[in-house]
């Protein structure tokens, strides 16, 4: 057998210009694993996870308060271990057998570290060999008189350039009879061609024209980076993809536990939570999954009344059942492990659902065979441990679940090489393109002190220096590239909207080219890397022909392609479903608008995913304190108070914040609390005292109505049912009836200005729902503004009232005429996108709200700060 051997070639293909039987390539690892086939020595691998749960516990039992490692491993014990245990196996790789070199007149003594790793290389309990043990016997197993079965180890590279462990190695295999020589080195440099594009999609363009014009049967590509850009270009030629994909933790598979984790502790995060029921792979049943994201859509915490809604609705679901029921209740809600650590017993129990349902979906999908193996093992490591803290248990899993990489399409069979790294190309070729150059700079080796070096140096372990391996890695590189005729080096400026950094690698690529005729007098690096240099914008020419490193192709133009915007109005022929059935406030409001925008949400069903929804910022304050009051009022009411005290609001609050803003319990958030507590219980504690001053008793909070209203619309009549709740009414000296509506807002400017203007549609609609009769009464109403703890109104019963406009029976029958109106529109099948359509107009043409006045109807703005369509009706500038 011939055997190629390079420090840096475990991840080069075995043979490409001259395959054969008995003819490979290896690295270290590759060689490795041959000599302990070849020995009878090899035995299974252990993940690192659990060598470092095995560390961990030597460390613990030579612990002691004066330990140099003590203060480390009360912090982070997992970090620590594994900090050490990567010393330790740098150490062992490179032939440290746990001794250390005695104390003497010319030596001080070995550092912490050095006695650190001395002691828990003797502690008692097991550690599972790696390979650097595997590299360490090696030594003594090639003492062995049995045959190799090698006959030449051919070195990429010089004997002297390899660590010092393997030039013993490669000794032994010399005194087996196996011939050692050095690989033939090019001497000669390969034309050099650099295109820097700005963005890589620019880059993949001419990557792909560059490959689709010209032979590739002695090509080489090295993608050093993901193909996935390069690979939509590559198949627009007709060409086979790549199919190299980015490591990434954020795959849904990789998700899974990370998220499952994080919600096992209280407070419960219900953002994180929204993400773990929506993922593609959640092993939350879907319909389950709705019932809870509907749930904190209403109230964003858990154990709530809408959450226990949910669990209600979960149980009584025959597909579903109590038991799944009660264990969503426990696992996200009841069951939430208080503090910041947890023995091991308790987190595998509160995991034990999950990892029997990625069991369950493992066996009918391999996606979730690795998750599901993954959390067999963290429940492994953490299940003996008497405590685990959050920080710990994220430091396992983070060691257990590594990014992934999952191309979007698999690699294609091609007429090319596809390499990882220049430094794998092992045979000469013609071309090679280096595809993400900027990303193919090596990893530095593990840097020691020089004390520790000279210490392990006494005892005849030699270390290499991360400048050594660095050097190693270049001359690889270079001495790669002599195997070729023409290098591309392909590189992006920028990647996912970031600035790349330059790798280091360019110079010494750079440095190595012989002067070219062109260069002139061109003396810096700098000067001769920007004449080996292009653009994508200097590879056409006036003549239409595209020319880049030796290939040229005649580009034809094309007509240049704008971008339309979606018309304002959509003509979609009369249809008579789109007649609304139903209204409440909030989809009146959108109806008269914006028509568009109702048709999608109503009639169309298009909306948000339900995480996306759930209620955030003042939404969730205004919902929040909208509770906090219903609660207090139906506390007060059997006891016939009219005022709660402050710490009665203050508790109340306290109570609710878990099941209706429970991120206001999440880390980082104590100052916005505090602030939000205070503003609460001063603010409703001045709502419940200004309406007993002005003679109101409040009756009901959350008070639902339901009224048909009558519409006429291109000559006939209909009845719309108008359904929703008023937040506050009540009565006042005189009988009538008193609505007040709650108001979380950062400006109590607009608020004011639709009780002065007259529009303040949604007190009107209260009026005209609590009563009989086609129009609003003149009854008290208000808007009562959290924030500011201050009331908006032109009734005295609230303070100073303010001047008033429109009256509200007005009001409404402005509001009725502009309903009529744009139903009859949206009936005819002329839909509008009302702010599109305003930004249309020309300026001898008057606005919409100007129309709809000299018309007698209600103007109302298009809800566009606040609708989830903007895209579809053009008015984000996305055309696409």
């Amino acid at each position: 057998m011939i055997v190629e051997f390079g420090w840096l070639l475990d991840r080069a293909p075995w043979a490409y210009t001259e395959p054969g039987l008995n003819h490979v390539r290896v690295g270290r690892k590759g060689l490795t694993t041959l000599l302990q086939t070849r020995l009878g020595i090899t035995r299974p691998d252990t993940p690192h996870a659990e060598r470092i749960g095995q560390y961990l516990q030597r460390l613990q039992s030579i612990d002691t308060p004066d330990q140099w490692f003590h203060a480390s491993l009360q912090v982070d014990p997992w970090s620590t271990a594994r900090e050490l245990l990567d010393g330790r196996d740098d150490a062992v790789s490179n032939g440290w057998d746990g001794t250390l070199p005695e104390n003497g007149p010319d030596f001080t003594g070995p550092s912490p570290l050095l006695r650190t790793l001395t002691d828990a290389e003797h502690a008692q309990g097991y550690l599972a060999p790696s390979l650097a043990d595997d590299t360490l016997e090696l030594l003594d197993a090639l003492d062995t008189p049995l045959p190799l079965g090698i006959d030449q180890l051919i070195l990429q590279h010089p004997e002297t350039s390899f660590p010092a462990i393997w030039q013993r190695i490669i000794a032994k295999l010399r005194g087996h009879g196996v011939q050692v020589s050095d690989a033939t080195q090019a001497t000669v440099q390969p034309r050099l061609t650099i295109l820097t594009a700005e963005t890589e999609w620019e880059a993949a363009e001419q990557a792909a024209r560059w490959l689709s014009n010209g032979d590739n049967a002695r090509t080489a590509v090295v993608c050093s980076d993901s193909t996935s850009v390069l690979d939509q270009y590559l198949a627009g030629h007709g060409l086979p993809r790549l199919g190299v994909g980015a490591r990434s933790p954020w795959r849904v598979q990789d998700q899974l536990i990370p998220l499952f984790f994080e919600l096992i502790w209280a407070p419960a995060d219900v953002r994180l939570l929204a993400e773990f029921l929506s993922l593609p792979g959640s092993p939350v049943k879907r319909r389950a999954a709705h019932h809870l994201l509907q749930a904190l859509q209403q109230a964003p915490g858990t154990g709530g009344a809408a959450w226990k809604e949910a669990i209600r609705k979960i149980a009584d679901d025959e597909q579903l059942g109590h038991d799944l029921a009660a264990i969503l209740d426990r696992t996200f809600n009841a069951g939430l492990i208080t503090g910041d650590s947890a023995s091991g017993a308790d987190l595998a129990g509160s995991a034990a659902w999950f990892a029997g349902r990625l069991r369950a979906r493992a066996a009918v999908d391999p996606v979730f065979q690795a998750p599901s193996t993954q959390l067999q093992r963290i429940l492994e490591l953490v299940a003996p441990l008497p405590s685990v803290s959050r920080r710990e248990l994220r430091r396992i899993i983070s060691a257990v679940v590594t990014p992934t990489s999952s191309p979007l399409v698999a690699a294609e069979a091609s007429p090319w090489l596809r390499l990882n790294h220049l430094h794998e190309l092992g045979g000469n070729v013609e071309n090679v393109l280096w595809w993400g150059f900027r990303s193919g700079s090596m990893a530095p080796g593990r840097r020691w002190d020089a004390h520790d070096v000279e210490t392990l140096a006494r005892v005849g372990v030699h270390l290499p220096s991360p400048e050594g391996l660095a050097a190693l890695s270049a001359g690889q590189t270079l001495a790669a590239a002599g195997r070729c005729r023409n290098l591309v080096i392909i590189q992006a400026q920028q990647l996912n909207g970031e600035r790349t950094e330059s790798n280091p690698l360019l110079e010494a690529l750079a440095a190595a080219q012989p002067p070219r005729p062109e260069e002139g007098t061109a003396k810096s690096l700098s000067e001769r890397i920007a004449l080996l240099s292009t653009t994508p914008a200097e590879l056409t020419g006036p003549d239409g022909r595209w020319r880049f490193a030796g290939r040229s192709a005649h580009l034809v133009p094309v007509d240049r392609h704008l971008p339309v915007p979606p018309p304002p109005v959509h003509e979609v022929g009369p249809n008579p479903s789109l007649r609304p059935d139903r209204l409440s406030f909030s989809q009146l409001t959108t109806l008269l608008g914006c028509s568009l925008a109702w048709v999608l949400q109503k009639k169309s069903q298009l909306h948000v995913a339900d995480a996306a929804g759930i209620p955030m910022d003042n939404q969730m304050l205004g919902s929040f304190a909208h509770k906090v009051v219903e609660v207090l009022h139906h506390r007060l009411r059997p006891e016939n108070r009219a005022v709660p005290d402050e710490t009665e609001i203050r508790l109340t609050v306290d109570e609710l914040i878990p099941h209706y803003a429970s991120e206001l319990l999440l880390p980082g958030q104590l100052r916005r609390r505090a602030a939000v507590t205070a503003t609460l219980v001063a603010s409703i504690g001045t709502f419940f005292r200004q309406l007993s001053r002005g003679g109101i008793t409040l009756q009901d909070v959350e008070r639902e109505f339901e009224k048909d209203v009558l519409l006429s619309a291109d000559g006939e009549e209909f009845t719309v049912q108008v359904k929703g709740s008023a937040d506050a009414v009540g009565i006042d000296a005189e009988g009538r009836t008193v609505v007040v509506d709650l108001k979380w807002t950062n400006n109590a400017k607009y608020r004011r200005e639709e009780i002065q203007q007259g529009t303040a549609l949604q007190l009107a609609l209260y009026q005209w729902a609590l009563h009989s009769g086609d129009t609003p009464p003149d009854d008290p109403t208000a808007f009562y503004l959290l924030k500011q703890g201050a009331f908006a109104s032109a009734h005295p019963h609230f303070g100073t009232p303010l001047p008033r406009a429109v009256e509200p029976a007005l009001l409404w029958t402005q509001a009725v005429a502009a309903a009529e109106f744009t139903v009859e529109e949206v009936l005819a099948g002329r839909i509008t996108a009302a702010q599109p359509a305003d930004d249309a107009r020309t300026a001898n043409v008057p606005d919409r709200a100007q129309v709809d006045a000299d018309a007698g109807r209600h103007h109302i703005k298009p809800p566009c700060r606040f609708c989830d369509f903007g895209v579809l009706c053009g008015l984000k500038g996305d055309f696409s």
